[in-house]
């Protein structure tokens, strides 16, 4: 499964980086649990919290959980998560990027 990257600019506003980062992770999260059969409630149980936050946030009427609750709640559903930070090729195309390689 890949989530095809959305890039943003480092001239884009901070809450818009993190609020594409969020997005990423939440369709991740999503296809995760379609993927291996994980009902709402295993994933709530699994990631410590609540079906209905779970809910919310996979329906996109929540924008509470943060970005690092949600790579820790990938990792509590047995992922690896790996940042990596290198030079851009070209400075005019620096980005932030979430890449999937499951």
């Amino acid at each position: 499964m890949t989530v095809t990257p959305t890039a943003t600019k480092p001239t884009d506003p901070p809450l818009e980086v993190a609020s594409t980062l969020r997005a990423e992770l939440k369709c991740l999260l999503s296809k995760v649990l379609l993927s291996d059969g994980i009902s709402q409630s295993q994933a709530a149980r699994l990631c410590a919290t609540d079906q209905p936050t779970i809910s919310k946030l996979l329906s996109g009427r929540s924008d509470s959980v943060s970005a690092e609750q949600l790579l820790k709640w990938m990792v509590h559903l047995g992922f690896d998560v790996e940042i990596s930070i290198r030079r851009a090729a070209n400075p005019g195309t620096a980005a932030v990027r979430a890449v999937s390689h499951v």
